[in-house]
């Protein structure tokens, strides 16, 4: 799996966590789903700035 292949699953896991946070019937399970989504979309966001920065897959 190359640095792209996990940044593009990063990115869609954290899209479905978001949908899913609006779907939550508590409030708990909603905070729970977006803290989740918003810690996937900035590991996604670090890996993006990876590749950005020439550095290719390590």
């Amino acid at each position: 799996m190359t640095d792209r292949d996990v940044y593009l699953k990063l990115a869609e896991v954290a899209d479905e966590l978001a949908r899913l946070a609006e779907q939550a019937e508590t409030y708990v399970g909603n905070a729970a789903l977006q803290t989740a989504a918003t810690t996937l979309a900035g590991t996604a966001k670090a890996v993006y700035d990876h590749l950005m920065s020439g550095e290719g897959s390590h």
